[in-house]
C-alpha cells in the first residue's frame, strides 16, 4: 500500500503545474465547448458622453473552454472581437477589442474605426450565460447554446 502511495504522489509530482492546469481548464471547459449566440445589449447613456444604445447578436465559438465570437471584420470599422477562457466553475473575464462604427454609438464620440478595448465579466452554465461589460459604460450580455 504504501508503494501505491508513493507512486501516486511521485505521478502527481512529475507532472508540470501548467500541465495540470491545462487539463483541468480542457476537461471542466469541455462542458461549455460548442457554438453560442452573443447578444450584447447596451443601453442609451444619459450620462456625460450621451452614447446611443444598441444591440448586436453573433455567433461564438467555445473549445476546449476557450470561448472566440467576432462581429464584422476584424480591424474595419463596426468591429468587435471577444475571447477568453471559461473556468471551472463557469466565470470568465473576457477580453474585447474592436473598432468604432458610428461615433454617436461609442463613448465620448471618437471618429469612425478608432480602436477600443473593454472586459467581461460573465457567468457560463450548460446552456446560457451572462456578463456584463466592466469599463466605460453599462452593457449586458446574454451567450446562449445553440
Amino acid at each position: 500500500m504504501k508503494h501505491l502511495l508513493a507512486a501516486a504522489l511521485w505521478l502527481v509530482a512529475a507532472v508540470p503545474a501548467p500541465a495540470l492546469a491545462q487539463a483541468s481548464v480542457a476537461a471542466a471547459g469541455s462542458r461549455f465547448d460548442g457554438d453560442w449566440l452573443v447578444t450584447m445589449t447596451c443601453p442609451t447613456n444619459t450620462e456625460d458622453s450621451a452614447a446611443r444604445g444598441y444591440k448586436r447578436q453573433f455567433p461564438a465559438q467555445v473549445k476546449e473552454g476557450v470561448l472566440t465570437g467576432e462581429d464584422g471584420t476584424q480591424g474595419a470599422p463596426g468591429s468587435l472581437r471577444i475571447g477568453g477562457t471559461i473556468g471551472a466553475d463557469g466565470s470568465a473575464v473576457l477580453a474585447a477589442r474592436g473598432r468604432t462604427g458610428n461615433p454617436e454609438y461609442a463613448v465620448d464620440h471618437p471618429p469612425s474605426s478608432s480602436p477600443y478595448s473593454f472586459r467581461i465579466e460573465a457567468r457560463f452554465e450548460a446552456g446560457h450565460g451572462s456578463g456584463r461589460r466592466i469599463e466605460a459604460r453599462v452593457c449586458a450580455f446574454a451567450f446562449d447554446r445553440k
